[in-house]
């Protein structure tokens, strides 16, 4: 299990470079049959397209080995939920997990913009032409990883879902984003990502990760809490530290 914890808990786009495999070659049936129920229910939220995507699409189907210019039958081909960037502007996109958000609306946004909601989110926000400019470099790849707790299981976090209202750790989820990037051109970026959800009492078990979590969450901000729905959680992982 990827555990990306660090203390203190900073929102910064620490990227870094990476040579492995961007995408599962043979992936879950699970994660398959999780994304079809998604798009059944919520399909024009989770993706969307520009007019012209069409050719940047048939760019990444060739990069993955499945061949079609549409962008659900890729998707629904890969664990990974992706999206697919022209002059680092998301162009094409079709996120089924989202982590709180509506991933449609972001069509047409450039780094920064996408994380103009992220609380605390100045160095990251600061550091989006850089960041742009690197992962545009041909066959440059790059790695990052996101973590959060939640009360919903499931690994969409669509924010029309709502959250139970824990009362315990055997109520929460560990959940974390693995977010690969790989430069196809100077102008073509795409973007991977392969959300993992596991029951955080997995995580408690072990004194060493729950020390690092419970410290962790405690540098947060008020702010941080409450983008990330962890004010109560905050509390509960205290009240069992």
């Amino acid at each position: 299990m990827i555990f990306p914890v660090k203390v203190p808990y900073t929102i910064s786009a620490d990227i870094v470079k990476y040579s492995g495999t961007a995408f599962a070659a043979e992936p879950d049936p699970f994660y398959l049959q999780e994304k079809r129920k998604e798009l059944t229910s919520l399909r024009s939220d989770l993706c969307a397209q520009h007019t012209d995507a069409i050719e940047f699409i048939q760019q990444a189907s060739e990069f993955t080995g499945r061949y079609s210019t549409s962008l659900e039958e890729l998707a629904l081909s890969l664990e990974e939920d992706i999206a697919i960037l022209h002059n680092g502007i998301i162009n094409a996109i079709c996120f089924c997990f989202p982590s709180g958000f509506v991933p449609a609306r972001n069509i047409g946004l450039d780094f920064f913009q996408v994380h103009t909601p992220v609380a605390d989110g100045e160095k990251l926000r600061a550091a989006g032409p850089k960041v742009s400019a690197l992962i545009s470099n041909e066959g440059a790849m790059f790695r990052r990883y996101v973590w959060g707790i939640s009360s919903l299981g499931s690994l969409s976090q669509h924010p029309g879902y709502k959250r139970p209202e824990p009362k315990r750790v055997e109520d929460l989820y560990f959940r974390t984003e693995t977010q690969t990037t790989i430069g196809l051109s100077a102008e073509v970026t795409l973007f991977f990502v392969k959300v993992d959800m596991h029951p955080l009492g997995n995580v408690w078990q072990d004194v060493e990760k729950r020390k690092l979590l419970i410290e962790s969450v405690s540098s947060m901000t008020d702010a941080v809490l409450q983008y990330k729905h962890m004010v109560e959680i905050k509390s509960i992982l205290l009240k069992n530290s």
